[in-house]
């Protein structure tokens, strides 16, 4: 008897657990095409309404773009040539989020915090962490290094040894994250000359936000890179662009062509 009561209690164990595994932590509310999500051996293509599981890796093409919300209200946009995992996702007797970790592989993303405590956000790149403050933010992640330009809130960005770190706290406040260094470069209205334009193109929705659903926008978004740059260059460099240039992801039908940054 004994014996039987165990066996049943481990297969209740296991379905619950399966259950929990399949569970959707997010569905994709705007889809563009060519994007899709790479789950265990199978990939599937990413519609309006596609659920979106913990261990799904987002791709998109050239032309592909998905926004993202979390049971949470937590909001995620992976831009055109983007890839990222969802890593981790643990919702709350009471519905709130307790842990959302993503591994942002390479691309552009904007990411707004919803329900959760601020510090159960992981957000990781191939160099580097990004600690979460209640925040809103666009971020730029190549092989070589991040970047980061803060809409509302506070971040901190750390190298992947966590001995370099930067912390963004100013709106329109632009940081850059390598391996071997942390720098805060500076409000974006001090960049200038190539490094604006490349600002433009890294961070594609604070520059332009009508490819987005109204409820993904953020309010003054394009105060940040609209405004008229100065003659002068103020605050850090933003580096060498061309050593930040991203690998293109690697979708189902890869797009022929690439935009590195110029």
């Amino acid at each position: 008897m004994q014996k039987l009561i165990f066996g049943l209690a481990v297969c209740t164990f296991f379905a619950l657990t399966q259950g929990l595994a399949m569970a959707a932590s997010g569905r994709a509310l705007g889809v563009d095409p060519n994007a899709e999500a790479k789950r265990k051996a199978e990939t599937h293509l990413l519609t309006v309404g596609s659920d979106i599981f913990i261990g799904d890796r987002v791709v998109t093409g050239a032309t592909g773009q998905v926004q993202i919300k979390f049971d949470d209200k937590t909001e995620l946009v992976v831009g055109p040539s983007s890839s990222l995992v969802i890593e981790d996702y643990l919702l709350r007797a009471d519905g709130s989020a307790g842990k959302l970790a993503l591994n942002a592989l390479a691309g552009t993303f904007r990411f707004v915090t919803g329900g959760a405590p601020k510090d159960r956000y992981t957000i990781k790149t191939p160099t580097g962490t990004i600690g979460v403050r209640g925040t809103a933010f666009e971020l730029y992640v190549t092989n070589k290094g991040y970047y980061v330009l803060m809409q509302r809130g506070a971040v901190i960005g750390c190298n992947d040894l966590g001995d370099k770190c930067m912390i963004l706290k100013a709106v329109c406040e632009v940081g850059r994250v390598s391996r071997n260094d942390a720098i805060v470069v500076g409000h974006a209205d001090d960049v200038s000359g190539a490094d604006r334009k490349a600002l433009r193109r890294m961070f594609k929705y604070a520059a332009d936000q009508s490819p987005l659903l109204r409820e993904f926008r953020i309010s003054g978004a394009e105060r940040c890179l609209r405004r008229p740059a100065p003659g002068g260059q103020g605050g850090e460099s933003l580096g060498d662009p061309e050593e930040f240039a991203p690998p293109p992801p690697k979708p189902e039908s890869p797009p022929k062509t690439f935009r590195y940054i110029d």
